[in-house]
């Protein structure tokens, strides 16, 4: 591949964001982008390299991983927060659930000084989103026994059943989810957005090339230092987005100069610019599972489903719930799951996860050397607010998903809770068990130049520099109450909107 020495947008990273950028501005047909991407490129949508887990949409994708860990003191000990290293990023690993949250959320990032991100501006952009990603309900005959029963038991418990999850003035409801998911395959960002300017002449992309850092001279970002073909590669370019996720952009950023100069000079890296919420902020949906066998009877009634010739797809139920400590909106998901047990019987594993979806908890996560191939070490910070808010609402999540399994309807299905999880009662178990929801923001905060703790300005540009931008799940600066991908996909279409 000849790789441009200049370019005149480089984008790093191909996440959703990544991707609805850099598809977007090579669309317009007036500018060069470069997007680089630290995994494999695997090509198009119907190309034969794509690996099946990373296609197949009725679980989530593990292979090609970053191989992040957690040290946080909450949970178990170096859990694993995954994160995909491929063309499409998360989008080619996920759930496909495509939910957006609730207008609370997005009318908050606007009280805290982010113009133009109030709920009613943000709606045609989820909209675009939604249509670009190919975002469906599932029919009636593609809803799986287990989750049939999911919806009517949660009903039954007393969640209204909801009209539209994407409601973003809904304030409870449980349904079946909507997704990006064609005929069984996860129709990830890159097909979305790449794809239809692959070949344009515009888009260059470039797999396996791992950044380590952006060249600034006073406020200009003016090249971006990657290792391509295991070799050292200078990109200069007019402007740079770093588009690489909650994890690897603060690193990114850290490596160039720009975060906690005095951290950094210890390690030595040579300071540009202080910025001291780079890595900071980071924040999760803390969250929890019971687990059960699956009876006879729901084994039963899954082979008889697949023997219809249908796909069983291990997520498709949702809640959204009110807590006691809630006043408005909702502040918890209840969210079963179900796969096939590893022991090859025909037997079915399921759970029943609960996430606290307004967690006050913040966590951080510094780099360790300026080798771009070293671990961050990132603290999810969970549980640890002064007034154990987060721990309550996840307790009475808990206590709803056990109300939930004790059902008659259920017990047929998913029979009783199995021992190992019927254990976890008191706040020192929720503490020792909690779980992420593969849902990390806020390590780049978006917020007004006067607070400190805030990373980019409202249009993704970083504080103190005229060609350097932020657009990915790190400048969200509260997390919504929904799954990320789609609030993603909104905040890379909202920017690239504005950008020239």
């Amino acid at each position: 591949m000849n790789i441009p020495k200049h370019t005149d947008t480089l984008v790093v990273g191909s996440g959703t964001a990544g991707s609805i950028v850099a598809g977007r501005l090579a669309s317009r047909l007036n500018q060069k982008v470069v997007l680089l991407e630290a995994g494999p490129d695997f090509g198009p949508f119907n190309n034969i390299n794509w690996p099946p887990d990373l296609l197949n949409g009725t679980v989530i994708g593990e292979t090609h991983d970053w191989g992040y860990t957690s040290s946080s003191v909450n949970g178990k000990h170096n859990h694993n927060l995954e994160r995909a290293k491929a063309i499409g990023g998360c989008s080619s690993h996920n759930g496909c659930i495509a939910i957006w949250g609730s207008h609370l959320d997005y009318d908050t990032w606007e009280s805290y000084g982010n113009n133009g991100w109030s709920s009613q501006e943000v709606l045609p952009f989820f909209a675009q989103a939604n249509k670009t990603l190919r975002v469906r309900d599932f029919q009636e005959s593609e809803v799986t026994p287990f989750h049939r029963m999911c919806v009517n038991v949660m009903e039954n418990t007393g969640i209204p059943r909801s009209k539209n999850l994407n409601d973003l003035y809904e304030n409870q409801g449980v349904n079946i989810s909507p997704v990006n998911i064609l005929n069984g395959k996860r129709f990830n960002a890159a097909f979305a957005y790449l794809d239809p300017v692959r070949e344009n002449g515009y888009l260059t992309i470039i797999g396996n090339s791992l950044v380590n850092k952006i060249n600034l001279n006073r406020n200009k970002a003016i090249s971006v230092e990657a290792i391509i073909n295991n070799e050292e590669t200078l990109i200069c370019a007019d402007r740079i987005i770093v588009s690489a996720g909650s994890f690897e952009s603060p690193c990114i950023l850290m490596r160039s100069g720009v975060g906690n100069t005095r951290k950094l000079s210890k390690l030595g890296i040579t300071p540009h610019l202080e910025l001291l919420g780079v890595g900071s902020n980071l924040h999760d949906h803390p969250s929890l599972n019971i687990r059960f066998q699956g009876t006879n009877l729901l084994s039963k009634l899954m082979k008889e489903f697949r023997e219809n010739g249908q796909l069983i797809f291990s997520e498709q139920s949702i809640a959204k719930v009110r807590s006691s400590n809630c006043k408005e909106g909702f502040d918890l998901h209840i969210y079963p799951i179900t796969g096939t047990t590893e022991n090859g019987n025909g037997s079915w594993d399921c759970a029943i996860y609960t996430a606290n979806m307004v967690p006050l908890s913040r966590g951080s996560l510094e780099i360790t050397s300026n080798d771009p191939l070293s671990k961050p070490i990132i603290d999810q910070g969970y549980l640890t607010d002064q007034e154990d808010q987060d721990i309550k609402i996840l307790k009475e999540g808990l206590e709803i998903s056990r109300e939930i399994s004790l059902q008659k309807e259920a017990i047929e299905l998913i029979g009783y809770e199995l021992p190992e999880s019927s254990r976890i009662e008191s706040i020192d178990d929720i503490r020792k068990n909690v779980l992420h929801y593969y849902h990390p923001v806020g390590t780049c905060k978006m917020g007004p130049e006067l607070d400190s703790t805030s990373v980019v300005d409202n249009n993704g540009k970083v504080h103190g520099l005229d060609n350097l931008y932020v657009i990915d799940a790190s400048i969200i600066p509260t997390v919504p109450r929904g799954n990320t991908n789609l609030p993603v996909a909104m905040v890379a279409e909202r920017i690239v909107n504005n950008l020239c």
